[in-house]
């Protein structure tokens, strides 16, 4: 269990989330506790980071971001607990005070007048949403007309769809959208759970993305495959690009 701490002005410590190009998009303050890399803020930030392709969470503090590696939501108490990677701390480029956002006020979405969703249905299926009954949300979401689902509400239904275990139709809605890196891993981690591994390769293979997480999922289908010497070749390219995913996967191929 962990015991939030009094922070002082001259130490406080915020949460963002930024975009592709590290673009500081929502901060929030958050608290330090006991242990030195476990952060607790608002889940706030946490939902915003979900629903942002691309995004990154990052703990700042002292003049260093860090990224957050895990992060775990207590929904009863409203918070989250954030772990960061001390591995990779970076200097920071922006001022926090600045970008940091007023945690009472919700940021309303730009929606397009052609695109904009029954706004009865929009609010309950985020309120479904943000309580964590991903069954309902989805159910509110599916009965807006098919004009109005744009990129943003199809890659929420597919996320909502992937987290309840109905892959089938997860994998409906991930297929409308633009390959973007992460739609491209969501849809190779349903054709893994489904061993349909030669889909996963494919879909892996058809996209000039380079990231470490594309060359670790390789590596776990060549091994669940019994291609143990293209596993191998996998981590070590991993190696020079992320340790810990290499680590991992070597300790899977002993």
């Amino acid at each position: 269990m962990f015991f939030p701490c009094i922070v002082f002005a001259g130490n406080s410590v915020y949460v963002f989330v930024i975009d592709e190009n590290s673009k500081p998009v929502h901060g929030y303050r958050a608290t330090e506790t006991e242990r030195d890399d476990v952060f607790i803020s608002k889940i706030d930030p946490v939902k915003k980071w979900i629903i942002i392709v691309r995004s990154q969470l990052i703990v700042v503090k002292n003049g260093y971001f860090y990224p957050v590696k895990d992060s775990v939501i207590d929904r009863k108490k409203g918070i989250a607990r954030l772990q960061i990677d001390f591995s990779g701390r970076a200097p920071l480029y922006f001022n926090p005070e600045e970008e940091v956002v007023d945690r009472s006020k919700k940021l309303a979405p730009v929606i397009t007048r052609e695109t904009k969703p029954a706004p009865d249905y929009l609010s309950l299926a985020r309120k479904y949403e943000d309580t964590g009954q991903w069954d309902r949300a989805v159910q509110v979401y599916e009965k807006l007309p098919e004009q109005q689902k744009n990129f943003e509400i199809m890659e929420k239904i597919g996320t909502l769809y992937y987290r309840l275990g109905k892959f089938k139709k997860a994998e409906e809605y991930f297929s409308r959208l633009p390959k973007n890196e992460i739609v491209v891993i969501k849809l190779a981690g349903i054709y893994i759970v489904e061993k349909q591994y030669e889909s996963a390769l494919r879909i892996l293979d058809s996209y000039d993305f380079d990231s470490p997480y594309i060359h670790y999922l390789r590596g776990i289908i060549y091994y669940l495959t019994g291609r143990k010497d293209e596993a191998y070749r996998e981590a070590l390219i991993l190696f020079s690009l992320n340790k810990a995913l290499a680590q991992n996967l070597r300790e899977l191929l002993r």
